[in-house]
């Protein structure tokens, strides 16, 4: 069977476009998350001695750092990268869904969303590692003040200058291995589940167009299994570039310290935060994209 469009909108779409409304769509979507987001990273990167629970750290945070300087710790470069990296995941997304369509005419619809998913979230890991990198820096900038007294930035121009310092440009990609395995696969399993999950919501009532709660819904759905899919590269990461560690030696330093579960440290509050964040990012990236 030819392949049906397995673009995320139901309207043609240019480049230029899906930069545009991807970049407003991963910016609202990462405000909606990044307390969320801080508090994860905490947990991925301090031992259960520091925090033993999610609770834990939300109590330390707003207690001693409270809300601004605590959840929202260098989210300036987030928002950015953000914008950067769903601008990315969309353009690359439905330019190579169009060009499996043109060129692979026999391809399935399936297929041409796990290729395409994949190669947009291989895209954007080269975007978002350096974006994540400093985010991760900051989001722990003040534990490492107050308790080990390592890192003292808690500026985004003084993160990135000490990383250019100590470690170069390519210090900018500490951690892309593990990012580069986390967003191709969750590529795939963000937008796969969007797409099935959209089309299958359409498909009971035979509308034209999703209803607005189906669409939220998809988008809730795909930031649940791209978060719970790919969670241990994402720990693995974390730690990688907040320890300043290869990939190896951050696989074996949560093995070793923190066991099996040690991977796991901090999902319960991701998926929380995936389903708001995800579901803006989708819904108003297809509201945008069918308004222009």
């Amino acid at each position: 069977m030819a392949a049906e469009s397995s673009s995320p909108i139901n309207v043609p779409s240019s480049p230029l476009t899906d930069i545009m409304n991807g970049s407003i769509a991963g910016a609202l979507g990462k405000i909606i998350e990044y307390p969320f987001d801080t508090v994860k990273v905490r947990l991925q990167t301090q031992g259960a001695q520091i925090f033993p629970t999610t609770w834990s750290c939300i109590k330390y945070t707003y207690k001693n750092e409270g809300i601004l300087k605590g959840f929202f710790q260098g989210i300036s470069s987030p928002i950015f990268g953000a914008a950067l990296e769903n601008a990315t995941l969309f353009v690359a997304y439905n330019q190579t869904s169009k060009l499996l369509e043109r060129n692979f005419s026999k391809i399935s619809e399936l297929n041409n969303i796990l290729i395409s998913g994949a190669v947009a979230g291989s895209c954007a890991s080269f975007v978002l590692t350096p974006v994540e990198l400093v985010k991760c820096r900051l989001q722990i900038a003040n534990l490492n003040k107050n308790v080990t007294s390592g890192l003292k930035n808690t500026k985004i121009s003084g993160t990135i200058l000490s990383i250019l310092r100590e470690r170069g440009i390519l210090g900018l990609w500490q951690g892309q291995s593990s990012t580069f395995i986390r967003e191709s696969f969750g590529g795939v399993a963000w937008f796969a589940t969007y797409e099935i999950m959209k089309k299958t919501l359409k498909e009971r009532h035979g509308d034209e167009d999703n209803k607005t709660w189906e669409l939220l819904f998809s988008g809730a759905s795909a930031g649940v299994a791209f978060n719970a899919s790919i969670f241990p590269a994402d720990t693995v990461k974390s730690v990688m570039q907040t320890e300043h560690i290869g990939l190896r030696n951050a696989i074996l330093k949560v093995f070793k310290t923190k066991g099996i579960p040690g991977f796991y440290r901090g999902l319960g509050i991701t998926l929380i935060r995936a389903i708001p964040a995800n579901a803006t990012v989708f819904y108003t990236y297809e509201t945008l994209s069918k308004a222009t």
